[in-house]
């Protein structure tokens, strides 16, 4: 009879040990402050792979996930009929959400007319890979472009080479508007250049009448720099490299007028 007395306190001791455990890990805090971190979160729009500059979002392309509430990025997505359609302004990664500041204005077409900046324009020219610095011009990299032409107003024809642009970025590179992952220096035919109207007609005219050249800029370096023509009497002349050559006047008093040399070059002015 005891002994049957012992095992139902036993059994009843059992049960009231699991009634307790159960209810510690219902309503223990922990539980609570879990609960609490699972309704402050806000769902985010994120892209579901690597997206490509210039291209439209489909909605197949992205997702929503839960987001810390506190920590939204300003400008992010709460619904994907929001975002689709919207044209990247710069590649975005896997996971990445989908901010306000990352996409061009509502309306606008994607390719190359996306990243070309107000008022500027696209012109394209043919190079080789001597001209694309050996292929390590890429997509976003900033260049000065320099010709090699010929004076035909001068009654010597000399060519001459000069800087004409100066910080100018490269669009892209054949059709490519993003760098190649592989890190390997890629060989191109066409080099597409972001000009304003000016510089275009000067860059179209050049690459009909001489030969372009691009030499790369240190990311970062946006100044301009006054350059002088360059000439075989230049290059040849050491006593040009050493001291600036003095301008001599020869004046014909009968005639009045004067001549101005400077080095090789004679310049006929009337007084």
């Amino acid at each position: 009879m005891q002994n049957r007395r012992g095992l139902i306190f036993l059994g009843l001791a059992v049960i009231m040990g699991l009634a307790a455990a159960w209810v510690t890990s219902e309503f223990s805090p922990k539980s609570d402050a879990a609960n609490i971190a699972a309704a402050n979160t806000t769902s985010v729009v994120v892209v579901r792979s690597g997206v490509p500059v210039a291209t439209s979002l489909a909605s197949t392309q992205l997702k929503l996930v839960d987001w810390p509430s506190e920590h939204v990025p300003a400008g992010a997505f709460n619904s994907i009929d929001d975002a689709k359609g919207r044209i990247v302004r710069h590649p975005l990664a896997q996971g990445e959400p989908i901010l306000e500041s990352s996409l061009y204005p509502m309306g606008s077409s994607g390719g190359l007319g996306a990243v070309i900046e107000d008022s500027y324009r696209a012109v394209s020219v043919k190079v080789d890979n001597v001209i694309g610095v050996a292929g390590f011009v890429v997509p976003g990299s900033r260049v000065d472009v320099m010709a090699t032409v010929r004076r035909v107003d001068w009654d010597k024809a000399i060519p001459f080479s000069k800087v004409i642009l100066q910080d100018v970025r490269v669009l892209a590179i054949d059709q490519k508007l993003e760098e190649v992952k592989s890190g390997e220096p890629e060989l191109v035919s066409v080099v597409t250049l972001e000009v304003n109207p000016q510089q275009a007609e000067h860059l179209i005219y050049v690459s009909h009448e001489g030969r372009l050249q691009l030499a790369l800029r240190t990311p970062g370096d946006d100044k301009n720099v006054v350059t002088q023509r360059v000439g075989v009497a230049d290059v040849l002349d050491d006593r040009k490299l050493s001291k600036k050559e003095p301008t001599k006047r020869v004046v014909a008093s009968a005639s009045k007028r004067i001549k101005i040399v400077r080095g090789t070059e004679v310049e006929d002015q009337k007084l």
